[in-house]
């Protein structure tokens, strides 16, 4: 997974200022803008945006959503921020092995909101298979009980961008196994550009970037 961390606080908190702040500074602004609730209101937001427009559609017998997991379902911000908001694979793997990931409430009601208009859930992640296991559990320990399936990344897509593996994966889900995509839900435009993406709902994320 190819993160960069912190890559956008200058366009976010310095605006037009042709004077950058120390990176600390654009750390403690992420940290407040988590802790005191900002996030959450903004996730909000696009929720009741996103269920207002689903409101509006009708929904066929085999209608899906596609759900990224990091950032989106479960949230990795209280990790992401003890370890000072840096990224190492190894402990990234160690963590996400933990299944101690929270979901994001705001996320949760979307989710529930669809399960209960008949909607098919998939969890489409960039994580790879060495923590499918983990990713399982602690989905379903985090209230996610409700889902068709979960796809995770293999070696066979090693070389691949996030945004070109979860592309391929919707084109198999549409062409190949008959799911109608209605909407598809992440934190990263990567997770909803390309083909068979739907609705798109973007989730707000100022932790990280991915391709």
């Amino acid at each position: 997974m190819n993160k960069l961390l912190l890559a956008i606080f200058a366009l976010i908190f310095v605006g037009c200022s042709s004077t950058p702040k120390n990176l600390d500074q654009y750390k403690r602004e992420v940290e407040q803008y988590y802790d005191e609730g900002h996030y959450g209101i903004e996730t909000y937001e696009v929720i009741q945006d996103a269920i207002s427009e689903l409101d509006k559609m009708s929904f066929g017998p085999k209608a899906a959503a596609i759900f990224d997991v990091d950032e989106t379902a479960l949230s990795n911000y209280e990790h992401i921020k003890v370890i000072d908001f840096g990224w190492e694979r190894e402990i990234w793997d160690e963590w996400l092995k933990e299944a101690n990931a929270e979901n994001i409430p705001q996320v949760k009601k979307l989710y529930e909101y669809l399960v209960e208009r008949k909607v098919k859930i998939i969890f489409l992640t960039s994580r790879y298979e060495n923590t499918c296991d983990a990713t399982h559990k602690n989905l379903v320990d985090e209230g996610y009980k409700d889902f068709d399936t979960l796809i995770c990344r293999d070696a066979s897509t090693k070389g691949m961008t996030s945004r070109e593996f979860k592309e391929q994966e919707r084109i198999r889900l549409v062409e190949k196994e008959g799911y109608n995509i209605v909407a598809t839900v992440g934190d990263q435009w990567s997770d909803l550009e390309g083909k068979y993406s739907g609705y798109r709902v973007k989730i707000p994320n100022y932790l990280y970037i991915v391709d």
